[in-house]
């Protein structure tokens, strides 16, 4: 199997456990979507663990050191070996997950309270405002000779950023991607001056926005909360009824939770890291 069917498997999973048991989920459908735009870089390592033919659990291993991780409720003793094959130097995980936060403690891990954290954040997509825009922006969703400009601004907005043109294309090719879920804000001369990739879980209703990001040109204009408020209308038209976005959650990174907050976000959980120690 590649790294992409892994993510396919890894992806179904996320999807049963939304369903099922929403409150085991370590990683959600659309982030896990967007870790394809790690894969060009070959930087990530994956393994699965399988009862027959039943997914059990997975963990997904970057650049030799982050550690993210899925596992059933009912196999719970596989982070212990998850952390054994990977040898990370962190891993990911909810706050509230007490019995994963103890069996890294048990293998030399440990959580800095002052670290940096993420903060978990959801809404219903009744009663969205409409987006607002300056004089001669507007609002739409990608095109084919958007491409390059979209990469760009991605680039951009979180400089310094490896989102060639080529990892876009990746990203594009995976099959969660859908063109008319990837939001952008048109400048007055044509260019990409803001986006949000949206994602949708079409058997569970839920919409993500990973990730959202304003070029440095064109930022302090309200574009970021202008095209967040079109995504989430577009996920309402194909049917999701909740959105999630995750973001820093920090004093030290205030910016995200007060543009998700603007669109009616509101925290319902935070993930933490733990460093070997």
């Amino acid at each position: 199997m590649t790294l992409v069917d892994d993510l396919q498997a890894m992806l179904a999973l996320a999807q049963e456990l939304q369903r099922d048991d929403p409150g085991a989920l370590q990683h959600t459908y659309g982030e896990i979507a967007w870790w394809s735009a790690n894969l060009p870089h070959g930087e990530t390592q994956a393994r699965l663990w399988y009862e027959s033919d039943r997914l059990v659990g997975w963990c997904w291993l970057t650049g030799g050191s982050e550690l993210e991780f899925q596992v059933r409720p009912t196999h719970r003793d596989l982070l212990d070996e998850m952390v054994a094959w990977s040898q990370p130097g962190e891993v990911w995980l909810r706050a509230d997950h007490e019995d994963a936060a103890r069996r890294l403690r048990a293998s030399g891990f440990e959580h800095d309270p002052d670290a940096p954290w993420m903060r978990l954040n959801e809404r219903s997509l009744d009663d969205l405002p409409e987006p607002a825009l300056p004089h001669g922006y507007r609002v739409r969703t990608v095109k084919e000779a958007d491409h390059a400009s979209r990469a760009a601004a991605h680039r951009s907005a979180f400089h310094p950023s490896r989102f060639s043109d080529d990892v876009y294309a990746f990203v594009r090719s995976v099959p969660p991607y859908r063109q008319d879920l990837d939001c952008v804000v048109e400048a007055p001369d044509g260019s990409i001056a803001a986006y949000t990739l949206a994602w949708v879980d079409e058997q569970n209703g839920v919409g993500e926005l990973e990730p959202v990001g304003t070029h440095a040109d064109h930022r302090r204009l309200g574009l970021g909360r202008a095209v967040n408020l079109f995504a989430l209308h577009r996920l309402r038209e194909e049917g999701a009824t909740t959105a999630l976005v995750a973001c820093r959650g920090d004093a030290a990174y205030p910016v995200p939770c007060a543009l998700y907050e603007s669109v009616g976000f509101r925290p319902f959980s935070r993930k933490i890291s733990f460093c070997r120690v």
